[in-house]
């Protein structure tokens, strides 16, 4: 809503005999005007939407990242700092802190390591675990509940070159240089203990806590950097290299990629700027990208809620045919840039939906897959319906999520949409957890109606936004609107197999 500016009012002189003034004694105090509070947010505005709040709760509740890293391009090897605070919650005190090291997973060929470690101000020893794809600090005495700690870890990395083509979401190919999850990453916690498992390669690799984030990149100064969040300065140095600062939060993590080839658009969407990040020879198909990521974030504030940030990229990377979320970003394929055009609008869609089911709305990645995409693309048929009409998005769920799954039901494929990402086979994983997520979503909606179904939605997204949903959270959005007990719908689908 918008508010029109207060008026000030008429001032009016008044003379107030002296014997009153005294009288006021220390009451008079209270005509005093007290400062306002301070802006916890003020070094983040720049990248939030005007207006933007958060309750003191879900401030709370918030990570405080500071980060600094040095890039050298040429050998794609880097160096850095971190200082992490973040509330200690649970039931238990902690006897230890993880991070995860995301690079050392086998499907990523990269390399993160710490080199130092202090919990508090205090140097902390530290061991590997979970295949070296985490480190483990430990404290000196356990953690109390309700307060707060600091971590500060010294680390390096490399990621891999792969100029064959293949899928490279961290490391560099075709002249780009994608660093997502380059840094120690604090997982989420389920309940008391680390969610420490080592990714399967057909899902995502992790997820984390919202947190805030200061983030100093360090880089020779021809190289163009899209990165989540807003840039406030940059501060050449002697040596030709680049400091640029960056600000960004509540978000899920930090990344970027960058290439001195990258050409730029850029455009608006209710305030926001929209940009556009891609290589020269795929210019038509990156002008393509601006326009559908415009649509995309203004369709999807009317239909579940306002974008939060000041600033969206979509970003060609070098992944193939796919894309991957990020806070205010979306990486997306090369070849969808070239030999496959026909399917970018559809993948910019369904990864821009992902500011919302995932980003502020976090879920469990690794063990509840489908919370998470098939809201996103399921997303991808009101975007469709808004934007090419309702018959052009039942075609798409006739031919992106029937078929798979009926393909998948008749070669014995079929499983419901409710396992971890490790219980789904390689022929079925996108086929359920996406085309049969996206048709639940489209059954629960003809279930309580469209009308309740959008207001289900917009129920969730503001009573689980900035944590880690589960689905009872969703079916209890849902049921909240809808007055209806959809217990066996989500039982029928989430937990038992549909033919």
């Amino acid at each position: 809503m918008l508010h029109q500016p207060l008026r000030p009012a008429a001032v009016r002189l008044v003379l107030i005999p002296a014997c009153a003034l005294l009288a006021l004694g220390v009451a008079g105090c209270a005509l005093v005007r007290r400062a306002a509070p301070a802006d916890p947010l003020a070094d983040y505005r720049a990248a939030l939407a005007p207006g933007f709040a958060m309750t003191p709760s879900q401030l709370q509740a918030l990570l405080a990242y500071s980060i600094t890293v040095q890039i050298d391009p040429a050998s794609r090897a880097y160096t850095g700092t971190l200082e992490v605070t973040f509330p200690v919650t649970g039931t238990a005190p902690w006897q230890d802190v993880c991070f995860r090291l995301y690079p050392n997973l086998d499907q990523y060929e990269g390399q993160l390591d710490v080199t130092g470690a202090s919990l508090n101000g205090i140097t902390a020893s530290y061991q590997y675990t979970s295949e070296h794809t985490a480190v483990q600090i430990l404290p000196a005495q356990p953690l109390p509940i309700g307060t707060r700690a600091q971590v500060r870890l010294g680390y390096t990395g490399q990621a891999p070159l792969n100029d064959d083509g293949t899928y490279t979401l961290f490391g560099q190919s075709d002249g780009i240089l994608a660093l997502p999850f380059f840094y120690p990453m604090m997982p989420a916690r389920r309940g008391d203990k680390w969610s420490l498992d080592v990714a399967d390669p057909q899902g995502d690799y992790g997820f984390e806590e919202s947190a805030l984030y200061q983030v100093d990149v360090t880089a020779p100064a021809d190289e163009i950097i899209a990165a989540t969040g807003a840039a406030t300065r940059q501060t050449p140095r002697p040596d030709g290299q680049v400091t640029t600062h960056y600000v960004v939060g509540p978000a899920r993590e930090f990344a970027m990629a960058l290439s001195p080839r990258y050409q730029v658009l850029n455009g608006e969407a209710y305030g926001a700027q929209i940009h556009s990040y891609f290589l020269p020879e795929d210019a038509d198909s990156g002008k393509a990208a601006l326009i559908d990521a415009i649509a995309a974030i203004q369709i999807y504030s009317n239909e579940f809620g306002p974008y939060p940030f000041r600033n969206m990229s979509a970003v060609e990377a070098p992944i193939g045919t796919q894309g991957q979320e990020f806070p205010g970003m979306s990486f997306l394929g090369s070849d969808d840039y070239r030999s496959h055009q026909d399917s970018l609008e559809v993948l910019i869609a369904h990864e821009s939906a992902h500011q919302w089911w995932y980003n502020q709305v976090g879920n469990d990645r690794t063990q509840m897959p489908w919370l998470g995409d098939a809201l996103a693309e399921s997303s991808v048929y009101v975007y469709f319906a808004d934007r090419h009409g309702v018959p052009a998005a039942e075609l798409l769920r006739q031919q992106r999520w029937e078929a798979p799954v009926s393909y998948a039901a008749s070669a014995g494929h079929d499983a419901p949409i409710g396992l971890p990402v490790a219980d789904y086979k390689q022929d079925n994983y996108e086929a359920i957890v996406y085309a049969k997520g996206a048709l639940f979503m489209l059954a629960l909606r003809d279930e309580v109606g469209a009308f309740q179904y959008r207001r289900g939605l917009q129920a969730y997204l503001d009573s689980c936004r900035w944590r880690i949903a589960t689905p009872d959270d969703l079916r209890h959005a849902m049921e909240s609107v809808s007055r209806k007990d959809l217990r066996s719908l989500f039982d029928k689908w989430v937990g038992g197999a549909v033919g």
